[in-house]
């Protein structure tokens, strides 16, 4: 994501909160970009049948449509008024995410933001079955947003994958990099990269994955602390491509998705960046299951970043 002239923001008709249209519209005000409101909807009562009177159910289905393009013109007037450029557009689909899509494919917006639900007590964000569709196929960055409004000086993390396990290209680290500092540089916020190594796995294949005994005189913290200087090695290197300060840089051990969510509620974080990459497998595109168990979890925004070729890989 190198720039935003086109954000595609989709407005939940059943919801009198909207995060997405918010922080679309904050982002479409500090970069000069323009806006689209998006409402995607169906309602299968009104989708006629072989003994309904079609002409009737058409009119139903345009009155239905008529309501939604009139809540979308009052949310845009109002930006309007504060000098952003909005168009507004409501689509007769089903199912939603691809709707969704079906628009994005039309506009080739620059960033798709749609809102998405934080439950405090349970410290779990309620993905919907759209949302998980929308992260593992949208071709375009997506910034899912919660009912929260950013800080003065929002704190933005670019989880990276030193790694780039599960087959992630290397450049994609550069892309979250380069996400986050751009809206940092416009929100006035500041980046840290953080990554989260779990050193169980590289214990279990240096002992043999049997419960042997480790090779020689090296300990299990000899190894542990290797990999950490490895890992700290490699993410300087990226880093230092970014002008990242050396006390923004942070190395968490344990599983990502325990650490990450939690070291993103202990640093008051606004937005996590991350990556996505599809891949083919039973005519599906998906992001790694550890990247989807800390989605669930996180307290905060997620910008989910896919690499140039995400469409090429897409088996659709």
């Amino acid at each position: 994501m190198k720039r935003l002239d086109r954000i595609l923001a989709v407005v939940d008709p059943t919801s009198d909160v909207q995060p997405a249209v918010e922080k679309a519209a904050e982002l479409a005000r500090l970069f000069g970009a323009a806006l689209e409101l998006f409402v995607c909807d169906f309602d299968s009562s009104l989708n006629g049948g072989a003994l309904g009177d079609a002409g009737e159910f058409r009119r139903l289905r345009d009155d239905f449509l008529d309501e939604r393009v009139e809540m979308l013109e009052d949310l845009a007037e109002e930006l309007r008024i504060g000098g952003i450029d909005v168009e507004t557009r409501v689509h007769w689909d089903n199912p939603l995410h691809l709707g969704i899509l079906r628009r994005v494919e039309q506009t080739s917006p620059d960033l798709l933001v749609k809102d998405t639900h934080y439950h405090s007590l349970l410290r779990r964000t309620v993905l919907t079955n759209t949302d998980w569709n929308l992260i593992r196929t949208c071709p375009v960055p997506l910034l899912l947003a919660k009912a929260v409004e950013w800080k003065a000086h929002p704190r933005i993390l670019a989880a990276l994958d030193p790694g780039h396990a599960g087959d992630k290209p290397s450049a994609l680290d550069h892309d979250i990099l380069a996400a986050a500092a751009l809206l940092a540089d416009r929100l006035d916020g500041e980046v840290h990269a953080v990554h989260a190594f779990f050193p169980a796995a590289l214990l279990a294949v240096t002992s043999g994955m049997a419960g042997l005994p480790l090779a020689g005189d090296v300990t299990a913290a000899e190894i542990v602390e290797a990999e950490r200087k490895r890992i700290e090695s490699v993410l300087a290197g990226i880093v230092s491509q970014h002008q990242l300060p050396a006390d923004r840089v942070h190395l968490l051990q344990g599983s990502a998705s325990s650490v990450l969510p939690s070291f993103a509620e202990s640093q008051r974080a606004d937005v996590l960046v991350m990556g996505a990459v599809s891949r083919s497998r039973l005519e599906e595109a998906f992001i790694g299951s550890t990247a989807e168990r800390v989605l669930d979890r996180i307290p905060c925004d997620v910008l989910v970043v896919k690499p140039p070729d995400f469409r090429k890989q897409l088996p659709f």
